[in-house]
């Protein structure tokens, strides 16, 4: 009897080691499968520090957003077009980052500056190209066009760009 109660409990005790050791194999493999997270965690905080040292130097202050404004108007005077209703909205339009891990805070805001352009198409076309090429701080977000009701040959451009300001870091 005691021969018997030995036996049981050694097969008892074998079966735990079994499910022991199956346990471990499968704790291993998540651990194998775990090792590129840390290196893939690392590509994305040097992505994200990329993209926001890319936005900080597109900050402008501003003095700098009216010399802008005033080479945009330089350009179309020069190129007869016409500027209507200028504005900038001073609302802050940046997303907010509360949801991230850390408190990771940049200190920059989004702000659009809205105007029509009237004049031929052509040289609508040509002026957003130049500005594109030449403008640093100001990025198209929307265009939206309309034929003129006043100029059969003309149209007018319902631009919005986006510029971004904040405090210097």
């Amino acid at each position: 009897m005691i021969i018997a109660v030995y036996v049981w409990d050694s097969i008892n005790i074998k079966s735990e080691i079994k499910q022991i050791k199956s346990k471990l194999s499968s704790m291993d493999v998540q651990l194998k499968s775990g090792t590129g997270i840390m290196d893939e965690v690392i590509n994305i905080r040097q992505h994200f520090t990329k993209k926001k040292n890319i936005l900080i130097s597109h900050r402008i202050s501003g003095p700098d957003l009216l010399n802008e404004i005033e080479s945009l108007s330089d350009l179309a005077n020069e190129m007869d077009l016409n500027i209507n209703n200028l504005e900038i909205d001073p609302r802050n339009t940046f997303p907010p980052l509360n949801n991230t891990v850390e408190d990771i805070r940049i200190d920059l805001e989004r702000h659009s500056l809205n105007f029509q352009l009237s004049g031929n198409f052509l040289d609508v076309g040509n002026f957003m190209e130049i500005l594109e090429e030449n403008s640093t701080h100001l990025h198209l977000q929307q265009c939206f066009f309309n034929l003129d009701s006043i100029d059969p040959k003309g149209v007018v451009a319902e631009l919005q760009y986006l510029t971004y300001g904040g405090a210097e870091e």
